[in-house]
């Protein structure tokens, strides 16, 4: 078990919370077992069947059904930018945010096809998280409010919550985290997508094996890596997260970034994230192997160069398929 955070830390809450996660309920997944046995298809219907029985455990109910689903979109800006690690910048995340606002964003025809309501969440936009090479990104006390802020996403409790992060830089502070929580270099978790250039990857595993130099006295408890390493966007994920486990609300992951950020709450319990499904693999390797390390198999592969809420909000759509043989089906409760 790692190492917790200093005993009167706004962060030793957080850990308190992801200790004390409730187990799901068993008997609606046990109904989905028998129902699919009645229909003489157990076994048929594959993923599709384990994913509806993991929405009725957690959802406590049967039939399993979705009809409230939230996508929520984290946005965050990050002071590495600056040192060139992306092919984006802090302001490109701004016009993503309003095109999505604005329902201009292909990902906000997505949602809405699955009809989910789309939530965003923009995180301090103006005022980019410092260079986690000359600093941490974030105090005690704003990493401990941010997670709680990530709280709101299941504020209209969503029987569904598809997650996702939107933020240049994002993908090279998941990447320093993963390297805190897994070990390994930071080659291996930087490692570049086919769209990436040779320059570009050679400056963010620099960052990266700065950075961790920089914070090593404090890396072996997961919110502290968290707080030194990522940004907003990946601790309003975790909060995220929390939440929805406590609620009984399952959660859909997106991409490498929402990965590392339930990496963070597995590294504390391996069992505060059994109410999270992975929706798809991107293209990025280390994506493979974040969810390797969380024992986690993605719904679809779907090819996606990077996340962006294009998986999670496109597996509402599958998980509503996954629902369909049971609802036609009376239902028991």
């Amino acid at each position: 078990m790692p190492e917790p955070v200093r005993e009167g830390s706004p962060l030793a809450d957080v850990r308190a919370l992801i200790m004390s996660a409730p187990p799901p309920a068993t008997e609606p997944g046990k109904q989905v077992r028998e129902a699919l046995l009645g229909m003489g298809r157990e076994g048929d219907f594959g993923r599709l069947g384990e994913a509806a029985e993991w929405l009725a455990n957690w959802q406590n109910r049967y039939p399993p059904r979705i009809e409230k689903p939230t996508l929520a979109i984290f946005a965050g800006s990050h002071g590495i930018v600056e040192e060139g690690v992306s092919m984006s910048s802090n302001s490109d995340t701004q016009a993503h945010v309003d095109a999505l606002r604005e329902g201009r964003a292909p990902l906000s025809a997505i949602a809405t096809q699955a009809g989910a309501s789309i939530r965003v969440f923009e995180l301090a936009l103006d005022k980019p998280t410092p260079s986690i090479a000359e600093t941490a990104a974030m105090s005690e006390k704003e990493c401990a409010a941010t997670i709680a802020y990530g709280f709101e996403a299941t504020e209209d409790h969503p029987d569904l919550l598809a997650l996702a992060v939107a933020g240049a830089g994002v993908g090279t502070a998941a990447a320093a985290v993963a390297c805190a929580l897994y070990g390994g270099s930071p080659d291996y978790w930087v490692r570049p997508s086919s769209q990436t250039s040779a320059t570009l990857a050679r400056k963010r595993i620099d960052l990266v094996s700065r950075a961790l130099t920089l914070h090593r006295g404090h890396l072996s408890d997961p919110l502290e890596a968290l707080r030194c390493l990522g940004g907003r966007e990946l601790a309003a994920c975790v909060g995220a997260i929390i939440a929805a486990r406590h609620q009984g609300i399952p959660v859909v992951l997106d991409g490498f970034a929402t990965t590392i950020a339930a990496g963070v709450v597995h590294a504390i319990d391996p069992k505060a994230i059994s109410h999270c499904l992975a929706s798809h693999i991107t293209r990025r390797p280390a994506h493979e192997a974040a969810l390797e390390r969380l024992g986690l198999k993605p719904l679809m592969q779907m090819e996606f160069q990077t996340g962006g809420g294009l998986g999670s909000a496109s597996a509402i759509g599958l998980l509503k398929t996954a629902c369909a043989p049971f609802i036609a089906e009376p239902a028991s409760t």
